[in-house]
């Protein structure tokens, strides 16, 4: 029963152990190599039904949790919140339009998140669009 006891505690100790030394190790994941600042490049709507397609010049201003987003377009502009959690990042905007044409401009919900090199690619399928985001980080924060 002593033994028992003792492999029990040997276990436990070496279970923690090895959690605590994975926690500290680097993550190298698409978060851990996400760099707050400024990014510039297109947005780009495809419908899947008509095959038509709408290109847009933004700019995304990351800070901590906090995004300030612009288009060239007169209702494409936003701010919010986000969240990058594993391969998606999530967006939460503030600002309410009452007078949207179209609420795929909005820079908001879960999108997939691409890192390559210092270049950001978003993604997101709405409804019957894909809608991708290719930017280029021009300003650290």
């Amino acid at each position: 029963m002593l033994v028992k006891k003792s492999i029990i505690k040997i276990l436990i100790f070496t279970i923690a152990a090895v959690s605590i030394i994975n926690g500290c190790q680097k993550d190298d994941t698409e978060i851990s190599k996400f760099l707050a600042g400024t990014y510039y490049g297109e947005k780009t709507i495809r419908n899947f039904f008509t095959n038509n397609y709408a290109c847009d010049t933004i700019t995304i201003k990351f800070y901590s949790v906090k995004y300030l987003y612009s288009g060239s377009w007169e209702l494409d502009y936003g701010k919010g919140n986000y969240f990058i959690s594993n391969d998606s990042i999530e967006f939460y905007d503030e600002l309410f339009r009452n007078t949207m044409h179209s609420w795929n401009w909005i820079l908001s919900g879960k999108y997939k998140f691409r890192l390559i090199d210092d270049s950001l690619i978003l993604s997101q399928r709405y409804y019957n669009q894909l809608i991708t985001c290719r930017l280029t980080r021009i300003t650290e924060q």
